[in-house]
């Protein structure tokens, strides 16, 4: 006889769970609503059983996250010189994956990864930088002030969207009841409310426009050189003669 997470007894065999049963369990009740309980009781198990397979929901977290980033494929451009393009490919499905599984962005702030599908991200785009020119070092920086700059985006737009419109001007209210604010810092709030209410994709398409502008073009490939950069050590040397001078 077994136990149900709810103390309920249950006959048979106890239910057989696995790492990818928790992961699916843990993506359909989102980063936003998940907790080791609540896996538990999807999967019908007890809470205790899961840590067999799982540390804490952090590590939880992680597994949900690199499921969903195994989902961006990182495409080199034709043309190196459209290196950007690629970016903002990329750029577009890192939002649509914050979109589709709320609490992705905040939880992508706050932790280094370095699970296999961050791992290979990390990689590919790091890859195709470096294949258009540029260093290895300063490639990793880019991707990794990309990443900051996208979920940083995606994390306020997700609080945008929670509050709402209301929320805000009653905030701006309770702001001019506290201070009483002036004629012109009103305007300069409303702006702020106004530019809040701003479709997000025209918001969207100026941040990664602003940061694809601001990066420094590669120098020149080393195989665009008209000397090569390596040393053939196969090749016949001609030697000149060595000149003597006579005593």
């Amino acid at each position: 006889m077994t136990y149900a997470a709810d103390g309920q007894r249950r006959r048979g065999r106890p239910p057989r769970i696995s790492r990818d049963h928790i992961v699916d369990a843990a993506c359909e009740l989102g980063i936003e609503n998940l907790t080791m309980a609540a896996v538990a009781e999807r999967l019908g198990v007890t809470h205790q059983s899961l840590y067999g397979w799982v540390q804490h929901r952090d590590e939880l977290i992680d597994l949900v996250s690199d499921r969903l980033i195994r989902r961006i494929e990182i495409l080199p451009p034709v043309d190196p010189a459209d290196w950007r393009d690629s970016l903002r490919a990329y750029a577009n499905d890192l939002r649509r994956l914050a979109e589709e599984m709320p609490g992705f962005a905040v939880a992508g702030l706050g932790r280094f990864r370095a699970t296999d599908g961050f791992v290979k991200l990390n990689h590919d785009l790091v890859l195709m930088l470096t294949e258009v020119g540029f260093e290895p070092a300063l490639a990793q920086r880019v991707y990794e002030t990309l990443n900051t700059v996208l979920l940083g985006w995606s994390a306020r737009e997700g609080a945008l969207v929670a509050t709402g419109r209301s929320a805000r001007v009653e905030d701006l209210a309770g702001l001019d009841a506290k201070i009483g604010a002036s004629e012109r810092r009103w305007s300069t709030m409303r702006l702020a409310l106004d530019e809040a209410d701003a479709a997000a994709d025209e918001r969207f398409e100026f941040l990664v426009h602003t940061f694809l502008a601001g990066l420094p073009d590669p120098p020149l490939r080393r195989d665009a050189l008209d000397t090569p950069s390596v040393l053939d050590l196969t090749s016949t040397l001609e030697v000149a003669p060595v000149l003597t001078e006579r005593v």
